[in-house]
């Protein structure tokens, strides 16, 4: 019954993440609350366990709950439920796309889910913003409880980064590198 669960939750997060991993953020976050399958700390490991592994966001967050919900077969699962959607997609609008280009409506539409994509991958940007620089994305409800989650080490460390990253032009590769040591070393 888990893996049809599974197969349903990633199959509607497949169809409705417009705009890439960080637009999946906020349906995986939802995902977290509803099912109470892993946890926002969860999420903060899914993140970086993908951020830091190759292969798309979006799919490597699937693969990681399903293999915690069930193991291979569950990572399985939910990584085809979650990419099949795109397939199905991608394959049908490859068929019609010179039958539809120029199309007054298409492009209303395509305008349209433009606009949701941005707001997704906006609201997914805050998520990221609330795990990497506050304490619990799910508990903060007021300016007081902000406060006294501030990551002030995290924010450091990213102004750091940025700023010896425009300075010195180091890849991201580099930057990911020089914050695992700086972490391990100051124990983030």
């Amino acid at each position: 019954m888990i893996l049809l669960k599974l197969f349903i939750e990633f199959i509607k997060i497949g169809s409705f993440s417009f705009g890439g991993g960080l637009a999946t953020l906020p349906h995986i976050y939802d995902l977290a609350k509803n099912t109470n399958w892993f946890s926002a700390n969860d999420v903060t490991n899914m993140i970086t366990i993908s951020q830091a592994t190759p292969g798309p966001l979006a799919c490597n967050m699937a693969t990681y709950v399903g293999f915690k919900l069930n193991g291979f077969l569950g990572a399985f699962i939910a990584t085809l439920s979650f990419i099949l959607p795109a397939i199905l997609f991608m394959s049908i609008m490859c068929k019609l796309l010179n039958k539809i280009k120029g199309n007054s409506k298409v492009d209303f539409i395509l305008k349209i889910i433009r606009a949701v994509a941005l707001a997704t991958i906006i609201d997914g940007s805050l998520t990221i913003f609330k795990i990497a620089f506050l304490n619990n994305v799910f508990e903060i409800s007021s300016l007081n409880s902000i406060i006294n989650n501030i990551q002030f080490k995290s924010i450091i460390l990213a102004i750091f980064l940025y700023c010896i990253s425009k300075k010195f032009k180091i890849s991201t590769l580099n930057a990911m590198a020089i914050s695992l040591v700086i972490g391990i070393v100051f124990k983030f």
